[in-house]
Formats: structure tokens, C-alpha cells, sequence
């Protein structure tokens, strides 16, 4: 056996694993949490078998998703976080974060309908909750942030963000980004102190699965 002929299998296993997870985004965009692993299995063109292979079970698949997509969200925090004294981290992060939610719908859909037995701090990785924080202390040392704001509550800004963002995209696709600016203008410093607490873990588990409810049913 050839060194070309070692490493053809491994190439065809990368190349299912990219359709696969290309075809899993789109139907989960599409269908939200009533995607169906045929569904999957059919958009990738691979058997049902070679998708089992790859994900056991539909949970699995999304959290695959769900972790691919959140790195993404912790590399553009980090590029956020780099910038130079004097430029908005905060800003630069949640406007790139937003438009990027806009053309990756999967995620929010994932994010719904996660597996109830893995809590949503950890599929949302260590990485990103620790850099969600420095954002949101940054933006506090910048002015662009008030003092009674969370990580917790920044992510369900940018979650409500995506959701105006598909409600308005077949009437005014546009509107997503003055209804951010409108967010951010009310995290902002000057207002009167926010009623209540920020989420806790568990309550923002219980708010995803509410949004899970919405997107078509757990299974």
C-alpha cells in the first residue's frame, strides 16, 4: 500500500465530514429543531450509515455545530479584544457578531436545542465564556458598556438580535442593524439602573429551551 493510497481514506472521511456538517447548518436553518438526521444524510449525499458514523445521534450533531460555531464567535472576540486603546472591542465584536448570526441561522437553532444533559456554559466553551467576560469589561472601561450589564445579558441581546434579524429579512432585511443600534444604545452608560438580576446558568438554560419550543419542537 502506498503512502497516496494511507491517506486517501482519511481525505474521503474529511471530505464527508465537511458536507455533512455544510448539509447539517442548512437544514437546521431551514427546519430549526425539527431537522431530521435523513434529512442531513440526503442534502450531504452520504448513506444514513456514514453519517451514524460520524454523529451517533442528532444531539451529537449539534454539538459539534454548536462548538465549531462558538469558536468562531471566540476568534472574533479575541480580534475584538485585540484592538487598540481607543476603539470600541465591544462594539466591533457585537456588530460583527450579529452579522455573522445573520448568514449562520444554524447556530441560534442549535443553540435552542441543546441536549439538556450538557449545560450551556460548557457547550459554549470555556474560551468564549471567559472572553465574553473580558468583552463585557472592556466595554465597561470604555465607556460603551453600563455596569449593571453581564455576559449573560449581552448574549441574549445578541440571541434577540438574530431573531429580529429572521423575522424581518423577507420585509426589511436592513432592519437587523437599527434594531442592534438600537441595543446598543440601551446598554449604553446613562440609564437608570435595570430592574431585577441578570440571568443565572440555569435560568438561561430554561430561556433556550422556551426558544427551542418555538423553532419547531424539541424532536
Amino acid at each position: 500500500m502506498t503512502p497516496a493510497t494511507r491517506r486517501a481514506p482519511r481525505k474521503d472521511a474529511q471530505r464527508n465530514r465537511e458536507r455533512i456538517l455544510d448539509a447539517a447548518r442548512a437544514i437546521v436553518a431551514e427546519r430549526g429543531v425539527a431537522a431530521k438526521m435523513e434529512d442531513v444524510a440526503g442534502r450531504a449525499g452520504v448513506g444514513i450509515g456514514t453519517l451514524y458514523r460520524f454523529v451517533p445521534t442528532k444531539d451529537a450533531l449539534f454539538g459539534v455545530i454548536l462548538r465549531e460555531e462558538a469558536e468562531r464567535l471566540a476568534t472574533m472576540a479575541e480580534g475584538a479584544l485585540a484592538r487598540p486603546a481607543g476603539e470600541s472591542a465591544f462594539h466591533t465584536w457585537m456588530t460583527e457578531a450579529a452579522a455573522w448570526q445573520r448568514a449562520n441561522r444554524a447556530f441560534v437553532n442549535v443553540l435552542a436545542a441543546r441536549d439538556p444533559g450538557e449545560p450551556v456554559p460548557h457547550l459554549l466553551s470555556g474560551r468564549l465564556r471567559v472572553l465574553l467576560g473580558d468583552l463585557v469589561r472592556r466595554g465597561q472601561a470604555d465607556g460603551d458598556l453600563r455596569d449593571d450589564v453581564t455576559a449573560s445579558d449581552v448574549l441574549m441581546v445578541l440571541l434577540a438580535v438574530g431573531r429580529i434579524g429572521e423575522g424581518t429579512v423577507g420585509t426589511s432585511p436592513a432592519y437587523a442593524q437599527r434594531f442592534l443600534a438600537l441595543q446598543l444604545d440601551a446598554l449604553a452608560p446613562g440609564g437608570a439602573p435595570l430592574p431585577g438580576k441578570a440571568l443565572t446558568e440555569r435560568q438561561l438554560e430554561l430561556t433556550l429551551d422556551a426558544l427551542a419550543q418555538t423553532r419547531g419542537g424539541r424532536r
